[in-house]
C-alpha cells in the first residue's frame, strides 16, 4: 500500500486553481524529487499530504500510523537551551527509557531478580530504536550540516537566522518518520553540508519527497521527478538528469505527432472542399467528414512557461588585467578570515569563490569592490575596468521606490517606456512595475537588482550568491545570460551547477587561508577525492577505508536504482497486459452467445482461444506476483 494517495485532487486559494484533478502516490522508501515554478503548488502538496489544508475535491489517503516529518517552524525553545539539547530534546522517549533502564539496573544490583523479565522487554525496545547510538547520530548530523563541536554548546538565542535553519533541518532528519517533507533543505547549507545531505539521503530508508532549486541536489537523491505545472502533476522515473532527457523527448514527439495529425485534418478538408459538389463523390465526401468528426485530436504541447530572459549587451574592452588582488588580509579581532590572498583575474575569466559558511568570502568580494576600508593589501584595477556589484542582501535599493523607479535609477537617460520594454524581459509586465520594492519577494528582489546590474554596463561582475530565491527557469535563464558576457566574472556562490558551468578558476577560502585551483567544482572535488585516497600519510587507514566504503556504497545504490526502476517498468507493462487480456477475454461473452448451437466445430475453435487466452493471463498474473513480491 502506498504511504500517501492523493486521487483526483483540486486546490484553489482565493479562487484561483492551483491544483486541479491531480493522482499522486508515495511509495514505501521512494525518494521523488517535487519541482516547478514558484506558485506551481509545491509547498500547497506538502500542505495536502500534511492535512494542514484540506482538499476541495478528491480524497487523500495515508497509510494507518504514517509518521510524516516536515520542515517548519522550531517549537517553542528556551533562549538558553543549547544547540545539542534542543535536539535531544526530540528524543524525549528514549531518554525516559533510558531512565528506566537505569532504574532497573540500580534494582537489580540491590538483588531484585524480579524485574528481569521486565529489564529484557525494556532493553530490546531500547536496542531497536537505537538508544546506545542516537547521541552520536545527533552529533554526526548536526556536524554534516556545519555545526562545529565547539558550537553545540551554544546558546538557542545566540543563533543566526542560518542556524536555526540548519537546525530545524537537523531535527527533521533525525525524528522518526516514515516520511520526510524537505522544502528547500539547501537553504544556508555551504558546499561541503550540501553534499553531506545528499550522502545522507541517499543513504536513508525512509521515504523522502525534496523541494529544492539545487540542480545537483535533484540529479543526486530521486529516484523519480514529479513536476507541478499549470495544476497538473506530471511524473517521470529518474533523476532530475533523465527528467529533462524525457520531457524534451515527449515534447519531440507530441509536436511531431500534432504535426502529422494536422497536416492530415489540412489534405483530408482540401479534398472535401474540392469534391463537395461533385454527386459522384457524395458518399465519399461524408465519410470522410465523418471519419473527420471522430478523429481524436492530437494538442499540440503547451508553450514553455515564460523565463525571465537576461539579456547583457556588450561592454567596453578593458586591459587584459582586470582585476590585480595584492596581498588582501582581514581580521575581526581574533579571527582570520584569510591573509595575504594574491591573484589576478584577467579580461573575460569567470572566477568562483568557494568556502564553509563564515569563511569570508562575501568579505573578500567587499575587499575587492573596494567596500571593507579596514582591510589590509591592495586591489589594483586594470585599464578602463568598471565594477558592478550584486549583493544578495540588496542592501543598495531604495525600499521608497517602486520598481519603475529603481531601475530608472541605473539608466536614467531612459525613457520610462524604454525600462518598461526591458522589464518585460525580467518578468515584471503590466502593472508589476510599480510594485513598491520593499513589498518584493526574494525572487523579485534579485531580479530588480540583475536588471540594475544588466543596466549598468561594467566590465567586471561581482556577484554574491546571484541565483538565491530564483528557481530553476530563472536560474538556467540567468546562466546563459552570464556565460555569454563578455566581460570579467567573480562570484561567490553555492550553485554547484552555476560553478560549474561558468568558471575556469577558483579561490578556495577555509581555516584562514586561501588557495587557487585552475578548474571547475567538479574537478577540484574530483582532484581532492583523488588524494585523499591516494595519499594515505594525512589519512588514517580508517580514513581511508570510510572514503572507499562510501564511493562502493554509492555505486551500488545506482546499481540497486537502476534495478528497480526497470522492475517498475516491467510491473507496469504487465499491468498494462492484464487489463487488455481481461477486456479481451470480456469480448467472448458475446462471441458465445452469437454462437450456432449446432456448429461444433466453431464452438470447440472458440473455446481453445478462450482456454489459451486464460492460461495466458494466468501466467501473467503469477508474473505480476513475481514482480510485487
Amino acid at each position: 500500500m502506498s504511504l500517501i494517495r492523493l486521487d483526483k485532487v483540486s486546490k484553489s486559494f482565493a479562487g484561483a486553481m492551483v491544483l486541479e484533478d491531480v493522482d499522486f502516490r508515495v511509495e514505501e522508501g521512494e525518494h521523488i524529487g517535487l519541482i516547478g515554478r514558484n506558485g506551481s503548488g509545491k509547498s500547497t502538496i506538502f500542505r495536502l499530504i500534511t492535512g494542514e489544508v484540506p482538499p476541495d475535491g478528491g480524497v487523500i489517503e495515508r497509510m494507518k500510523r504514517a509518521r510524516i516529518a516536515c520542515l517548519a517552524q522550531l517549537h517553542r525553545v528556551a533562549e538558553d537551551a543549547s544547540v545539542f539539547d534542543v535536539v535531544l530534546h526530540s528524543f524525549k522517549e528514549l531518554l525516559e527509557q533510558e531512565r528506566e533502564l537505569l532504574d532497573l539496573e540500580e534494582r537489580m544490583a540491590g538483588g531484585d531478580d524480579s524485574i528481569l523479565e521486565e529489564y529484557s522487554h525494556l532493553h530490546d525496545q531500547f536496542v531497536l530504536k537505537r538508544g546506545y547510538e542516537f547521541r552520536t547520530d545527533i552529533k554526526r548530523v548536526l556536524q554534516g550540516l556545519g555545526f562545529h563541536p565547539d558550537e553545540f554548546s551554544l546558546h538557542f538565542g545566540a543563533l543566526s537566522g542560518g542556524q536555526r535553519t540548519r537546525l530545524m533541518l537537523a531535527l527533521v532528519l533525525l525524528e522518526d518518520a516514515d516520511l520526510l517533507l524537505l522544502d528547500e533543505p539547501e537553504n544556508h547549507l555551504d558546499l561541503e553540508a550540501r553534499e553531506w545531505l545528499e550522502s545522507y539521503l541517499n543513504n536513508c530508508r525512509k521515504s523522502v519527497i525534496i523541494v529544492s532549486h539545487d540542480r545537483q541536489m535533484l540529479a543526486s537523491v530521486p529516484t523519480r521527478i514529479v513536476e507541478a505545472e499549470r495544476g497538473q502533476l506530471a511524473s517521470f522515473s529518474g533523476n532530475y538528469t533523465y527528467y529533462l532527457e524525457q520531457k524534451a523527448l515527449l515534447r519531440e514527439q507530441q509536436q511531431k505527432a500534432f504535426e502529422r495529425q494536422q497536416d492530415f485534418i489540412r489534405k483530408e478538408e482540401a479534398w472535401i472542399e474540392r469534391f463537395r459538389y461533385k454527386n459522384t463523390k457524395a458518399r465519399q465526401v461524408q465519410s470522410r467528414l465523418k471519419r473527420l468528426e471522430k478523429i481524436d485530436l492530437t494538442d499540440a504541447p503547451l508553450a514553455e512557461s515564460h523565463a525571465a530572459s537576461f539579456q547583457l549587451g556588450e561592454v567596453e574592452r578593458s586591459g587584459e588585467c582586470s582585476v590585480d588582488a595584492r596581498s588582501l588580509s582581514m581580521s575581526y579581532g581574533p579571527l582570520t578570515l584569510y591573509s595575504k590572498v594574491s591573484f589576478q583575474v584577467r579580461r573575460g575569466e569567470r572566477v568562483g569563490i568557494i568556502g564553509p559558511n563564515g569563511s569570508g568570502k562575501t568579505t573578500l568580494l567587499r575587499h575587492i569592490a573596494g567596500g571593507l576600508p579596514e582591510g589590509q593589501g591592495e586591489v589594483v584595477l586594470g585599464h578602463k575596468t568598471s565594477l558592478a556589484v550584486y549583493d544578495q542582501h540588496h542592501a543598495s535599493m531604495n525600499p521608497a521606490n517602486d520598481i519603475l523607479a529603481e531601475v530608472h535609477s541605473a539608466k536614467p537617460e531612459w525613457t520610462a517606456t524604454q525600462i518598461r520594454s526591458f522589464l518585460g524581459g525580467m518578468l515584471f509586465v503590466g502593472d508589476d512595475v510599480f510594485k513598491p520594492v520593499k513589498a518584493l519577494s526574494g525572487g523579485e528582489l534579485g531580479r530588480v537588482a540583475m536588471a540594475k546590474l544588466i543596466l549598468g554596463e561594467a566590465t567586471v561582475l561581482l556577484l554574491d550568491e546571484p541565483t538565491n530565491h530564483l528557481d530553476i527557469s530563472s536560474r538556467e535563464a540567468l546562466e546563459s545570460a552570464l556565460s555569454e558576457f563578455p566581460g570579467t566574472i567573480i562570484l561567490a556562490s553555492h550553485d554547484r551547477a552555476l560553478i560549474d558551468r561558468l568558471v575556469d578558476k577558483l579561490i578556495i577560502i577555509e581555516n584562514g587561508t586561501a588557495s587557487v585551483h585552475l578548474g571547475n567544482y567538479s574537478h577540484y572535488r574530483w582532484l581532492r577525492q583523488e588524494q585523499e585516497v591516494e595519499d594515505p600519510a594525512d589519512k588514517s587507514t580508517e580514513d581511508v577505508l570510510r572514503i572507499r566504503r562510501k564511493t562502493e556504497d554509492r555505486r551500488q545504490k545506482k546499481d540497486r536504482d537502476r534495478e528497480e526502476r526497470k522492475q517498475r517498468r516491467q510491473l507496469e507493462q504487465v499491468e498494462d497486459d492484464i487489463e487488455s487480456m481481461e477486456a479481451l477475454l470480456g469480448t467472448y461473452d458475446e462471441k458465445f452467445a452469437k454462437l450456432d448451437p449446432a456448429d461444433y466445430q466453431a464452438a470447440q475453435r472458440l473455446k481453445e482461444e478462450y482456454d489459451g487466452l486464460k492460461q495466458d493471463l494466468q501466467g501473467l498474473y503469477e508474473a505480476w506476483e513475481d514482480l510485487a513480491g
